[in-house]
């Protein structure tokens, strides 16, 4: 038994170092200093989302809007040489929390706003740092009952802007707020254009880190040649009729597609971050994991189909395909996705009305209830 305590002493002891040493290299090589107290805001960023972050800045032009960075991008010394200091009176409070609440103290933003929802200390930022400004979380991606991961005291949360009703579900589970579906916010800034090509438009979901297998990334190695293997049997099914795309991520290289792939460059586009006209002008998106892009594709009534790499048990759903890889079932499978009257595939969706994520053009729920919030 003392063996044992020992060892898990030394094993904690260890660990922290580790963090520590990793800390220092941070800061030293990828953090940027900032050396004036931050001025008042009206909304404070939660965390870098950079895209995110544009966005409100681009939408409420005629508000002060500052950006909280928690990852070390940015670090102001003054509140930081404070956190360390106000540490010593109060150790119950991390470092980072300190920080945040120092950060808050100088702007005092009327309201927080973030994508974060695996970050505890913005879900609980209203239990840890007391003060009368409101926070307000939104979905950046598809929720899982096992993504929140939190204490037996929910965390409280002003408002609470979801994809859609099931998404309402898992958050009344695991969050105490006030919930809005407003879709995907992203998705919701870009307008609908009208159809004007017609062809398939597969979403990737390839990093060039999913080439090498490994213990903790098996799962991506596997999902990596699930891909290939549908790509390059689908363009080879279907390239002599119709136009087969392939939409990358936005921070994937196309000439490392191609290599891992061995499929030609025709097929392939590159994301510029935004890939929503390429899939106005869709006939059908092919996904092969539960996406965003998924969600957004229906929302934005294109029909949308999903091929996993092993059937997902308790959920029969008409466009996701339930068989093995078999190029006969699959072609068909396709095929009857391809030909299907737009009308006819809406109505069949409707069913599933709970994980349809509604189109709110230019986010004008979310813009009306924080300028609400602010006044």
């Amino acid at each position: 038994m003392v063996k044992q305590s020992s060892y898990r002493k030394e094993n904690i002891i260890l660990k922290t170092l580790i963090k520590f040493i990793n800390i220092i290299l941070l800061l030293f090589t990828n953090t940027k200093f900032e050396y004036l107290l931050p001025k008042k805001c009206d909304i404070l960023c939660y965390d870098q989302g950079k895209n995110f972050n544009i966005d409100i800045k681009k939408i409420f032009k005629s508000l002060k809007i500052d950006v909280l960075y928690v990852r070390l991008e940015k670090l102001n010394l003054i509140i930081a040489c404070k956190s360390l200091f106000s540490k010593i009176f109060n150790f119950k409070l991390s470092i980072k929390n300190h920080y945040i609440k120092h950060y808050c103290h100088y702007t005092q933003p009327k309201i927080i706003i973030s994508t974060s929802y695996l970050d505890k200390s913005f879900l609980y930022l209203k239990k840890n740092i007391k003060n009368n400004y409101k926070t307000v979380l939104i979905q950046r991606c598809p929720y899982k009952i096992t993504d929140f991961k939190i204490n037996k005291i929910k965390p409280e949360i002003n408002q609470n802007y979801l994809f859609n009703e099931t998404s309402a579900r898992i958050i009344k589970k695991k969050i105490n707020s006030k919930e809005f579906i407003l879709g995907s916010f992203q998705n919701n800034i870009q307008k609908k254009i009208k159809n004007n090509k017609n062809f398939l438009l597969i979403i990737s979901g390839y990093k060039k880190k999913m080439e090498k297998i490994s213990r903790n990334g098996q799962v991506y190695y596997l999902n990596a040649i699930h891909e290939k293997k549908l790509v390059k049997t689908i363009i080879n099914i279907f390239s002599k009729k119709y136009e087969v795309k392939v939409l990358l991520k936005p921070d994937t290289r196309k000439n490392d597609y191609l290599n891992f792939l061995g499929i030609h460059r025709k097929h392939v586009i590159t994301n510029n971050g935004n890939p929503y006209k390429t899939i106005d002008k869709s006939n059908l998106v092919i996904t092969f994991a539960d996406s965003t892009m998924g969600y957004e594709t229906i929302s934005r009534k294109v029909k949308y189909v999903f091929i996993p790499r092993k059937k997902i048990p308790n959920l029969n759903r008409f466009y996701i395909y339930q068989n093995k890889f078999d190029k006969i079932k699959l072609k068909k499978f396709l095929l009857s996705f391809i030909k299907m009257n737009k009308k006819i595939y809406f109505n069949k969706m409707k069913i599933f009305d709970q994980d349809i994520a509604p189109f709110n053009h230019k986010n004008t729920l979310l813009i009306k209830n924080l300028y609400n919030l602010i006044n």
